[in-house]
């Protein structure tokens, strides 16, 4: 069963078909964030500069490339290709989806082990 989030207009499986109820569970969880959200959002972070500035840099990534932007569409985009998100690509591939992509930030895949 492919199931697709298409907002609340859209009439999708039932509680029933899925063995739980999806808002409930969306209430959970917009009530767990709301209790981890900050008045003060991204200012709560110090920019990392000084002495530090050395760790925003890429040790594995010798000269930045550059390659023309993708602009195409696909079903699904998985953001960040570390462990979690390449398990993610590798089941999506398992049930069927061949269709997405996944976008890492750094020069390389799994940037916790290279």
């Amino acid at each position: 069963m492919t199931i697709q989030n298409r907002g609340p207009e859209s009439s999708g499986p039932s509680a029933n078909d899925l063995g739980f109820d999806p808002d409930t569970l969306r209430a959970k969880y917009r009530q767990e964030r709301d209790k981890r959200l900050r008045a003060d959002g991204n200012d709560q972070y110090t920019e990392v500069s000084g002495a530090f500035g050395h760790y925003v840099e890429d040790p594995c990534v010798k000269s930045a490339d550059t390659r023309a932007p993708l602009d195409d569409e696909v079903e699904v985009v998985v953001i960040g290709g570390g462990f979690g998100g390449l398990l993610v690509g590798a089941r999506l591939r398992e049930a069927g989806v061949d269709d997405l992509r996944i976008i890492e930030k750094a020069g390389e895949f799994v940037g916790t082990w290279y």
